[in-house]
């Protein structure tokens, strides 16, 4: 994991979420929904409606990855 990545990871973790500028996002769940069902299990998500990409991921290391693949497009 290069240094980018790893402050990708603390911010998410840390619960902020990262948005890059051509609209990859990069989020936490866990702070972003507040319902009384709770969060998914895959609580780390990527989205980006200009790649048409919308996934959930388990692991921080994972999803902070798969949003550079994206934010690099």
């Amino acid at each position: 994991m290069n240094k980018f990545e790893e402050i990708y990871a603390a911010v998410v973790y840390d619960g902020s979420r990262v948005e890059s500028s051509n609209g990859v996002s990069l989020c936490n769940l866990e702070d972003v929904m507040h319902t009384p069902i709770g969060v998914p299990k895959a609580k780390y998500q990527v989205w980006s409606d200009r790649h048409e990409y919308h996934q959930l991921f388990h692991n921080v290391d994972e999803a902070v990855k798969k949003f550079m693949e994206l934010k690099s497009k």
